[in-house]
């Protein structure tokens, strides 16, 4: 299947707009921990459907490194990183992580995410299958680089890694997660936003 036309291109709403309608079906006739494994079901259903499943041999990648919700893999072109994530740092709503990766988008253009469909990681866990530019860095942003970076956004920092305006939040802003590309501009590669409360 040709990845780069539609209905993969919208593929990110797709998957959004199932976890959201799982949500609101499931409404509070469970708890909250019910909503995320309803979501996984509905997700594993969509990929079964739309064969949405992604091998990572097919994608001919090296792993580069593993987070508390990512492993990383490099392009066989090394210019794109491929994600498995695990929906970790979604909690028990993984409309969080829609949410989260729309933001990223939105805020940080130059770095997007695109989904391109699911897999299983190293531990067998559901994950979504993102992709993102490789970025050619010089260094890692200094603190001072992210903080006016943010602020030219309309961000509030609230800490030295978190920041708000009057709709996300946006933390784990270190400089490990924001790269100085060779050509001077930051690229904020995995950084965690959600909906301010």
């Amino acid at each position: 299947m040709d990845r780069t036309y539609s209905p993969i291109n919208s593929l990110l709403e797709q998957a959004a707009h199932i976890v959201r309608r799982k949500k609101e079906t499931t409404g509070t006739l469970e708890p909250t921990e019910g909503y995320k494994r309803g979501q996984i079901k509905e997700l594993i259903e969509f990929a079964n459907s739309k064969d949405l499943w992604i091998s990572l041999s097919n994608l001919n990648v090296e792993f580069l490194s593993k987070g508390g919700e990512n492993e990383v893999y490099t392009g066989d072109k090394d210019d794109i990183v491929v994600k498995l994530n695990n929906f970790e740092y979604a909690g028990d709503d993984l409309e969080n992580f829609f949410i989260r990766i729309n933001a990223h988008n939105k805020f940080f253009s130059n770095v997007p995410y695109q989904m391109i469909g699911f897999s299983y990681n190293s531990r067998q866990e559901f994950s979504a299958v993102l992709t993102q530019p490789y970025i050619l860095a010089e260094r890692e942003a200094t603190e001072d680089e992210i903080v006016e970076y943010m602020e030219a956004l309309g961000f509030e920092m609230d800490y030295i890694d978190e920041f708000h305006n009057d709709q996300y939040e946006v933390f784990d802003a270190v400089p490990n997660n924001v790269l100085y590309g060779i050509d001077k501009d930051l690229y904020f590669i995995d950084t965690q936003i959600r909906l301010k409360k």
